[in-house]
């Protein structure tokens, strides 16, 4: 999900900390600070990797969401930061409590992070492949709409912590599995629509009776939309050329990053006055009849590669929202 809303589920986990850990711990009120900060950290900690992106877009695409997100950091950020955190609020005696709740806390995060379309490495060592569960959108406007007016009973006080917080998460993981069920009722649509042959994915709009969706053929990938049970397909986009040009660029290593990163990749070939241009799109993040992320490859007349650029081609208050 988006770093805003990390953030607010964070608050909100923490406040859930609070309510659950209240009558455990008794009154020292450090202690319970301590809680709420832990989860909100924890809540955040996988993103910390997102400074890798000083050293090139390129690198963040690579390593974004990877490492920092695997089997072995669910519990390496709760070791990492369960000290720091008994430290700095002097809550030695209840190290247990941080160090679950800080892991709750990420792994929530990365719970989050799989079942949206950008994809997680969420099974490192096991596999480097990147998961993504393409059911809740980047940013969800029903969870964050929920988990903000959850803390702001709270902060105004019309609602006790341990009455607003559990029910905030009841209802969010309601709201989950409701979105599980609607992309699996989808996929059948799409399924029953095109025949089982071919591989079909959907990308989560922000309300879950509006879908986007691409099924691949051989040649071709289908998008279009679905809105409740209509389906209506909208666009056609070739899978590409393959000539000596582009086969030029795959070994390259910015295209071996882009492609691990994007399975479905629609490619285009064109000439230049000293060379050639290729362009890789991924269609996860299709919006109408573009796609805006992808890489851009430049060879000169010796199909050697010369330069290349990696991100999005559109202007931040564009859609896709990313």
């Amino acid at each position: 999900m988006d770093t805003g809303s990390h953030l607010l589920l964070g608050v909100t986990l923490g406040g859930l900390a609070m309510a659950v850990s209240d009558p455990v711990i008794g009154d020292p009120s450090s202690a319970v600070y301590g809680l709420f900060a832990a989860a909100i950290i924890g809540s955040n900690a996988p993103d910390f990797d997102s400074v890798i992106r000083i050293r090139g877009y390129e690198s963040y695409l690579l390593h974004h969401r990877g490492f920092s997100h695997s089997l072995p950091m669910l519990v390496g950020w709760p070791v990492l930061l369960t000290p720091l955190i008994a430290y700095l609020f002097q809550a030695w005696d209840h190290m247990l409590l941080l160090f679950l709740w800080t892991m709750a806390g990420v792994v929530f995060h990365v719970f989050l992070d799989f079942f949206n379309a950008y994809g997680v490495q969420c099974f490192r060592p096991i596999s480097r492949k990147w998961f993504h569960a393409d059911t809740i959108p980047i940013f969800d406007p029903v969870m964050f709409g929920l988990h903000l007016v959850a803390l702001l009973l709270w902060l105004l006080g019309v609602m006790e912590a341990q009455a607003v917080f559990p029910l905030v998460y009841v209802l969010t993981f309601l709201f989950i599995g409701y979105r599980i069920l609607v992309h699996r009722l989808m996929l059948l649509a799409i399924r029953r629509h095109y025949g089982v042959g071919g591989y079909s994915f959907l990308i989560p709009g922000w309300l879950p009776h509006r879908w986007g969706y691409v099924y691949e053929t051989d040649q071709t990938y289908i998008a279009g939309s679905i809105r409740g049970s209509l389906l209506k397909e909208e666009t056609l986009f070739q899978k590409g050329e393959q000539n000596d040009v582009v086969q030029a660029v795959m070994g390259s290593d910015g295209v071996r990053s882009f492609l691990a990163f994007a399975h479905r990749v629609h490619v285009s070939c064109q000439k230049l006055q000293t060379g050639y241009k290729v362009e890789l799109r991924d269609v996860r993040f299709r919006h109408g009849e573009k796609l805006p992320f992808g890489m851009d490859i430049i060879l000169d007349d010796h199909l050697q590669v010369t330069g290349n650029s990696l991100g999005w081609k559109k202007k931040l208050w564009e859609p896709p929202f990313t």
